[in-house]
């Protein structure tokens, strides 16, 4: 009998973890990869990760920026990396704010974090095993989305923001690296 090998995988938040968080990324030329993050990234593939950037982009729904521009952005983070001979599995993101502006973006729903659908759908895509499963974030929502979602969460410290001392997560880091040798440490130990 044949078995149906499900994929580990590392879900990466976008601002703050793989990128300078500017906090409305409107255009590829604003993009800064923060330092750590292409070695992280190689490592993380290396030990067999999926990696999923899932992200909330409500500058879409306030009027900020057009869908058009965060494929752009995408496209370019997505080159930045394959320079590196890094492939990022895929993107999910929330375009949706209730108090956006710009319809049909203006409503609540089921993708923005901390909501799980993002994370499930990329689950079904890729028969991704949760609990053998990572998310890397810098906010709370990002946490409380690992939390939601049964899996094991980092959070990259962020001066800029304050934390809900409620919403805690698995491990603190300084940045994508540092998780990243956490993550497959973890990862190792639980190869039978």
């Amino acid at each position: 009998m044949l078995e149906n090998k499900k994929n580990k995988c590392v879900f990466l938040d976008r601002d703050g973890v793989l990128n300078k968080d500017i906090g409305y990324l409107k255009s590829p030329d604003q993009l800064i990869i923060l330092p750590g993050v292409i070695g992280a990234l190689k490592k993380l593939k290396d030990a067999g990760f999926l990696l999923i950037i899932v992200t909330n982009q409500s500058g879409i729904a306030k009027g900020f920026f057009y869908e058009d521009d965060l494929k752009k952005v995408h496209n370019a983070l997505l080159t930045i990396f394959k320079k590196d001979n890094i492939y990022i599995d895929d993107i999910f993101y929330c375009p949706h704010h209730k108090d956006g502006i710009a319809e049909p973006y203006n409503i609540s729903c089921d993708c923005r974090k901390p909501n799980t659908k993002m994370i499930k759908d990329s689950a079904i895509k890729y028969n991704i095993d949760l609990s053998k499963s990572y998310l890397v974030g810098d906010k709370d929502t990002d946490i409380q989305l690992a939390i939601n979602a049964g899996l094991k969460s980092f959070c990259v410290e962020n001066d800029m923001y304050e934390y809900d001392k409620n919403v805690v997560p698995d491990y603190f880091v300084g940045n994508l690296a540092e998780a990243a040798e956490i993550i497959i440490e973890i990862s190792n130990s639980n190869v039978q």
